[in-house]
């Protein structure tokens, strides 16, 4: 019964994986003629280098190069590697998942060079290779949400197309992965529904996201595509969305975020990512987001030039790359404010504008999926000319209690979030004391997507929820709730997040009740300054950023790092620098120093507001009566407040009018302003956003009220 699963029809012609034989009758995608016309077209002849190529994936480049031009040395390597090679997960760690796949699309394009004895023996190592995946997949307890599961899904599933129709035993084994990839992919809440229900945001860090998550499941959708009768990107929305979680993960230096679990040149959007963004592009429905994403594709091949892609990743830019289709409307089209991942991952990115020199400002405020991910709900970072606002740390391994992987990287207190200090909390597993979020392992066990929602409020994994958020013309808004992520030390916390594009502002507001200790970090990059308040910190690539903490009234501000010091927890006083000083590389920004912000006069209940301004010293000033901000300058004053309850009653003076944001208020409630003896009527958004021109000069008092 389980194989009438199979997919309906599959070529009985090699070669089938990514390029289709010329006589081919299903499947979509380019043929051999025209992969072996490209030979002559110059705008490939740059995915063509000449190189060393070695293991499983270099195997794959010199098939692809047989495949193109017939050359015997190429076969009689790729021969070799296939007669004399086998991998597993249990030998080779994330290898022995990647290289069936490969080993497989290899034997696929070399088919037509090999005779019967040496097609059974590759096709026994391959089988080998691929078992390892399936028995992880059917035995290895997959997560849904992980890695792991997408790089064995990936060998199964072309294990299975490179073999169909093949002699015995090879080709009941075919029809056997297939059913099983099919088991993965289709049924209500697996793969397809997953990527669908999370809008394709992802949560494993740059490193797993990009290099290895999405991209094996893009490589064995688009080999189903050209292989047999089923294209999962037809009809299906997470393939565009895919696409704009990746450009909107890509800084305007054209590397990623660092999130998660991040190493040094996993953070560039180089080496498997344009043959990413160009599989997408071909698989996409429409053709405007096609356009952006090939546009995109476009920035990184210049901006990267001959690092752009790795070279034994040619022959996916010589099958995929298509230089004559379109690039319009460019992926600089698309919204500068993005909330991804609604109700799932949440990661909010706003930028004001896609320029070199344009700010990209990215918050992480949502789930809890896999160990790749960092206790850091209610991050954010700033670059700007360079790293501002970044994620200290460095990826340096995993389960290292003591060591830098254990008590800094992944934890709170290596990212721009509240430290909460109950002196009497233990973390679980020997971890230190850091202040910070709840430590969350070992909860990578949720097969399918429903699993996973069962566990969500048990398992402690919706750590964060967005309740608020507007995008609008001068301003984007986010308010976060973060108390489940600091556990029952933290009884309310709330932060909300103000930005002025315009004026290139973040107001970051923080409102937290809990008896114990609070101290507010921002990690640089480079030493920062601090003049009473107000804190420099200037990038050797130009950017600067200006913070101004305008509550506490009261706060002690001290920076924290330089040499020895870079990785410090304040509470053991002991620092927790990298094994490996190479995963910290400067191009990881691993971050050097931070600043700490503490209230001197302790309370139950704690505020804290901060400006930060990436083009210039802002003038901030505390608005009397709430915490609020009020932003002056020439082009005219904006004040930003957060009352806690209706009524507000508060005061500003400015010899110019003023625009006013309020925020947190109850959502389409009926409210009266009054300015000194003025009064009218205004409604609530449906956010909790009230925005208003005060139309005064001098000094004014102002009333909101809820209406009778």
């Amino acid at each position: 019964m389980l194989l009438a699963l199979a997919i309906a029809a599959v070529s009985t012609l090699h070669p089938r994986i990514y390029v289709r034989h010329d006589a081919a009758t299903v499947g979509r995608g380019i043929t051999v003629t025209e992969l072996r016309a490209r030979l002559a077209d110059p705008a490939f002849a740059r995915w063509r280098a000449p190189g060393n190529f070695s293991g499983a994936a270099g195997a794959m480049e010199r098939a692809a190069r047989y495949l193109e031009t017939g050359d015997a040395a190429d076969l009689a390597s790729v021969r070799e590697f296939l007669l004399t090679h086998t991998f597993s997960y249990a030998r080779n760690d994330v290898g022995g998942f990647l290289a069936g796949a490969e080993m497989a699309g290899a034997f696929d394009w070399v088919y037509a060079g090999l005779d019967a004895r040496d097609r059974a023996a590759a096709m026994a190592n391959i089988v080998t290779t691929c078992d390892s995946s399936r028995g992880f997949l059917e035995r290895g307890g997959p997560d849904i949400n992980h890695n792991y599961t997408y790089m064995a899904l990936n060998t199964v599933a072309v294990c299975g197309l490179a073999l169909y129709g093949e002699p015995e035993p090879y080709g009941t084994r075919a029809k056997e992965y297939l059913v099983l990839a099919r088991r993965f992919l289709e049924p209500p809440g697996m793969v397809l529904d997953t990527w669908h229900a999370r809008q394709s945001a992802w949560a494993e860090g740059s490193h797993y996201t990009f290099h290895e998550t999405l991209r094996n499941l893009v490589l064995l959708l688009q080999a189903y595509r050209t292989a047999s009768d089923t294209d999962y990107f037809t009809g299906r929305d997470f393939p565009a969305l895919a696409g704009r979680f990746l450009i909107a993960s890509t800084r305007p230096d054209f590397t990623f975020i660092r999130t998660g679990d991040t190493s040094a040149n996993r953070g560039q959007a180089n080496l498997t990512v344009p043959l990413t963004v160009e599989m997408l592009a071909a698989g996409v429905d429409d053709p405007a987001e096609a356009a952006r994403l090939r546009s995109f594709d476009d920035a990184l091949l210049e901006h990267y030039g001959d690092r752009a892609v790795y070279p034994a990743f040619g022959w996916g830019m010589r099958m995929f790359y298509d230089p004559r289709a379109p690039r319009t409307p460019s992926y600089r089209t698309l919204p500068k404010a993005m909330r991804l991942g609604e109700g799932t991952y949440e990661q909010i990115v706003w930028r004001n504008g896609w320029n070199p020199d344009s700010t990209h400002i990215a918050i992480i405020a949502g789930d809890h999926f896999t160990d790749h991910q960092h206790f850091d709900k209610g991050q954010f970072l700033i670059y700007h000319r360079g790293g501002l606002a970044v994620d200290s740390g460095a990826y340096d391994g995993m389960y290292k209690a003591g060591s830098h992987a254990g008590e800094y990287a992944p934890r709170t207190l290596a990212h721009n979030c509240l430290l909460v200090y109950d002196p009497a909390q233990q973390f679980p597993g020997g971890y230190t004391n850091d202040g910070g979020q709840l430590v969350i392992r070992g909860k990578q066990h949720h097969h399918d997507w429903p699993t996973y929602l069962a566990h969500r409020a048990a398992e402690g994994l919706d750590a964060g929820r967005v309740l608020a958020y507007e995008a609008a013309d001068g301003y984007d808004y986010a308010q976060v709730d973060l108390a489940r992520a600091y556990g029952p030390k933290v009884r309310a916390y709330q932060r909300s997040f103000v930005y002025l594009p315009a004026r290139d502002l973040l107001v970051v507001f923080d409102r937290v009740a809990s008896p114990f200790e609070k101290r507010w970090l921002l990690h640089f990059q480079d030493e920062p300054e601090i003049r009473g308040s107000a804190v420099t910190v200037r990038r050797p690539e130009g950017g600067t950023l200006e913070v101004r903490t305008l509550l506490p009234a009261a706060a002690a501000i001290t920076a924290v790092g330089g040499p020895g010091r870079e990785f410090l927890n304040p509470f053991n006083g002991i620092n927790y620098p990298p094994g490996n000083a190479a995963t910290a590389a400067p191009s990881r920004e691993p971050g050097a120093w931070r600043i700490e912000v503490v209230a001197r006069d302790k309370a139950p209940e704690e505020t804290f507001l901060h400006v930060l301004a990436m083009s210039g010293a802002p003038d901030a000033r505390a608005v009397e009566g709430i915490p609020g901000a009020h932003l002056r300058s020439a082009e005219g004053d904006e004040v930003v407040a957060f009352p806690a309850a209706l009524p507000a009653v508060y005061r500003i003076a400015s010899p110019q009018a003023a625009r006013h944001l309020l925020a947190g208020l109850p959502p389409g409630a009926s409210v009266t302003i009054h300015i000194n003896r003025r009064r009218r009527a205004a409604r609530v958004g449906p956010q909790g956003l009230l925005r208003f021109d005060d139309g005064t000069k001098g000094s004014r008092t102002i009333q909101i009220r809820l209406k009778p």
